[in-house]
């Protein structure tokens, strides 16, 4: 049963392709993604919102990715790094969406 809802444009290739890489990490059936508006309102192409479903929390960015490697065995390695401000950095701009338009219309 998922324990959390990664919130995704629909429009973003970049998206659709990390989805289905989770997916494949996700043996334990924790994670599902949707396309449709996240709670925290509309998402620019490449933005990621991940959103707990036992307790309603909703985060992006940095949280949102950490909450995702907790979820995801495969992904526990990745946490420690977290903890790096430039690791954080990295991610925040990976999931904040794409403002150089690198990410290709599907």
């Amino acid at each position: 049963m998922a324990t959390i809802r990664l919130y995704r444009n629909p429009r973003c290739a970049k998206c659709a392709r990390i989805a289905r890489m989770h997916h494949r990490f996700d043996w334990l059936q924790r994670f599902e993604d949707c396309t449709q508006p996240s709670p925290l309102g509309p998402m620019r192409m490449g933005q990621i919102v991940v959103q707990d479903l036992h307790s309603g929390e909703t985060f992006g960015g940095a949280e949102g990715f950490a909450l995702l490697c907790r979820q995801i065995p495969a992904y526990w390695p990745v946490l420690p790094l977290l903890r790096i401000p430039a690791v954080r950095r990295h991610i925040e701009r990976e999931t904040g969406g794409c403002m150089d338009g690198s990410c290709a219309l599907a």
